[in-house]
C-alpha cells in the first residue's frame, strides 16, 4: 500500500536529509528513512516550517555503523556507538537540533527489515526513488488511520521487551488503542522488562505520563506492569476499602490520574505552563507528578492499624512513603531534580488538608505553607486536588467535601499572588552576613533562620538592614539557647 505525503513533509525538503542521501549514494549505501518521521508526516505533526527532530534511516548495503561515523565527521555531528554488534549508530547535530539514528536492515533488505519492526505505524518506508510517496507492507496506514497500535509478530516483545511499554506509550501519545492480540502479547511478556535496563523504562514511561495516560494507566494496572517496575505497589492491593475510602489502595493510588486528567482544562494557564517544564531531560513536571501520585500511598500498607472502634489508620505514611521513593529512586537512576521533586510531593501530600484541619488557617500559616513547599505548590496542589478526588467513601460529608475543595482552589490561585510579591521582596540579608553576625558556621540552621527573616519581613515586623541583624541575633538566642 503507498500514501503520498502531505505537503511540506517531503524529506528531500529538508537540508540535512538531502545531505545524508547524496552521502549515501556517493558511497554507494543503499538508505531508507523509516518509522516515526513517516508516522508523523501523515498525522500532520510537522510541515515545512516546523521541521522533525528525529529521523530514522535504514541502511540496506554496507554497514550502517561506519555510514553513521561518516555523516557524523561531513555535518560535524557528534557520533554515538548505540551497538556495534547489531549495526546502530546515533548522529547528533546539536546546533541544528537534530538526532539521526542508522541501522543496518535485518536479511538485508527492507523488506525483511520492516517484518522484524515492533509495530505497524513505526514500519513505514521512504524510498529516494519515490520521494512524494510511502510505502507499507503491514497495514500501517491503516492503522495510522483507525489510531490502533498493532505489533508485527509476537517475536517483537520476545526480540525487545521494552516494547511492552512502547505500546503504551505509542497508545498514550497517539490517544490510540492497543488491539487485543497485541495486549495480550504485551500482557504475556510483560514479565520480561525485570531484564530491561530502567534508563529505557524510565524513558518509555515518563514520555507515556506526559500525555493525556488515564487508560493506559488503569490497563498496566489491571496487567500487573506497574507492579513489575515498582514492586512496592504490590502490597497496596491488600489494603481494603474503609469509611474514607470507597476504593481499594491500589485502585485508590491509580484512580488518582484520571482525577487529575480531569481538572487539568480547568486550571490556570500559569500552572499549565509551570507543569510542563522540564526537571531533567525528558521528564516534565507533570510527568512526574503523575508517577507522584501512582506511588504516593505506598507507605500505607505498613503503616495500617484497625482499631477497636474499626477505624483505618495509617499515621506517618507519608513519611515512610517519601523513604520508599527515595529507594525507588536510587533503584531507578532517577536523576536528582526528579528524585527530590517525587519524594518531596509524597512526603507533604497530606499538608493541604492539615492546613485547613482546624478551620481556616492564619495567613501567617498559609504563607510557611507557601515558603515550605516553595515552586512545588502547585503541583502538590494537584496531587493533593487528584488524592481527594479518589476519596469518596461514605465518612466524607458532601458539604466538607465541597468546602474544602473551594479552599484548595483559593489557596493555588493566591499562590501566584504570593509569587508577585516574593519577587519583588529584596532579602535584607544573605546567609554569609547572618554566618558572620553570629560566628557559626554554615548548616541548616542558617536556612531556618533566614526562613524565620523571611516571614518577619512579610509580615512588616522587619523594615530594614537594623531590624533584620536584631532579628537574627533575638530569633538565634531564643530558639537555640533557652
Amino acid at each position: 500500500m503507498l500514501a503520498t505525503l502531505p505537503e511540506g513533509t517531503n524529506p528531500l525538503d529538508h537540508e540535512v536529509n538531502r545531505h545524508v542521501l547524496e552521502l549515501a549514494k556517493s558511497s554507494g549505501v543503499h538508505l531508507y528513512i523509516v518509522g516515526g518521521y513517516l508516522r508523523d508526516a501523515l498525522l500532520g505533526r510537522f510541515n515545512a516550517v516546523t521541521k522533525p527532530k528525529d529521523i530514522d534511516f535504514a541502511v540496506a548495503s554496507g554497514s550502517a555503523f561506519a555510514f553513521a561515523k561518516l555523516v557524523a565527521n561531513s555535518l560535524h555531528g557528534h557520533f554515538v556507538p548505540l551497538d556495534e554488534s547489531n549495526d546502530t549508530a546515533r548522529v547528533v547535530l546539536t546546533d541544528a537540533d537534530i538526532t539521526m539514528d542508522f541501522a543496518g536492515c535485518v536479511g538485508g533488505s527492507i523488506e525483511k527489515d520492516v517484518l522484524r519492526r515492533d509495530f505497524t505505524i513505526n514500519a513505514l518506508v521512504w524510498k529516494s526513488n519515490e520521494p512524494n510517496t510511502v510505502t507499507d507492507l503491514v497495514g500501517g496506514i491503516e492503522d495510522l488511520k483507525n489510531l490502533t497500535i498493532r505489533a508485527i509478530s509476537e517475536y517483537a516483545f520476545v526480540e525487545d521487551p521494552l516494547r511492552v511499554l512502547r505500546a503504551y506509550r505509542f497508545a498514550a501519545s497517539l490517544g490510540a488503542i492497543i488491539e487485543p492480540v497485541t495486549l495480550a502479547w504485551v500482557n504475556n511478556h510483560a514479565e520480561k522488562l525485570k531484564t530491561v535496563a530502567v534508563e529505557r523504562i524510565n524513558f518509555e514511561l515518563f514520555t507515556a505520563l506526559s500525555h493525556p495516560a488515564s487508560e493506559i494507566v488503569l490497563s498496566m494496572g489491571a496487567a500487573g506492569i506497574l507492579e513489575i517496575i515498582f514492586p512496592e505497589l504490590i502490597e497496596t492491593r491488600r489494603v481494603t476499602t474503609n469509611a474514607f475510602h470507597h476504593l481499594g489502595l491500589f485502585e485508590h493510588s491509580l484512580e488518582t490520574i484520571p482525577q487529575l486528567e480531569g481538572r487539568i482544562d480547568a486550571l490556570p494557564e500559569w500552572v499549565l505552563a509551570g507543569a510542563a517544564k522540564e526537571l531533567s531531560f525528558g521528564v516534565s513536571r507533570l510527568a512526574a507528578t503523575k508517577l507522584a501520585c501512582i506511588l504516593h500511598d505506598i507507605g500505607k500498607p505498613q503503616t495500617w492499624v484497625i482499631n477497636e472502634e474499626g477505624r483505618h489508620t495509617f499515621y506517618a505514611h507519608d513519611h515512610l512513603g517519601a523513604e520508599m521513593c527515595g529507594v525507588i529512586a536510587e533503584r531507578m537512576k532517577w536523576s536528582r531534580p526528579v528524585e527530590r521533586f517525587i519524594v518531596k510531593l509524597v512526603k507533604w501530600h497530606l499538608r493541604p488538608g492539615a492546613l485547613f484541619h482546624q478551620g481556616q488557617p492564619t495567613e501567617r500559616a498559609v504563607r510557611r505553607f507557601y515558603r515550605s513547599v516553595g515552586e512545588d505548590v502547585p503541583e502538590l496542589m494537584l496531587l493533593a486536588f487528584a488524592d481527594f478526588g479518589a476519596t469518596c467513601g461514605p465518612g466524607l460529608l458532601e458539604e466538607n467535601r465541597l468546602a474544602l475543595e473551594k479552599n484548595w482552589i483559593e489557596l493555588l490561585a493566591n499562590f501566584s499572588v504570593y509569587l508577585d510579591e516574593d519577587r519583588q521582596r529584596v532579602r535584607l540579608l544573605d546567609g554569609k552576613r547572618v554566618m558572620q553576625l553570629l560566628s557559626i558556621p554554615a548548616g541548616p540552621i542558617i536556612g531556618e533562620i533566614l526562613s524565620a527573616l523571611d516571614e518577619a519581613q512579610e509580615f512588616k515586623e522587619v523594615l530594614n538592614v537594623s531590624d533584620a541583624e536584631l532579628f537574627v541575633k533575638k530569633h538565634y538566642t531564643e530558639k537555640y539557647f533557652k
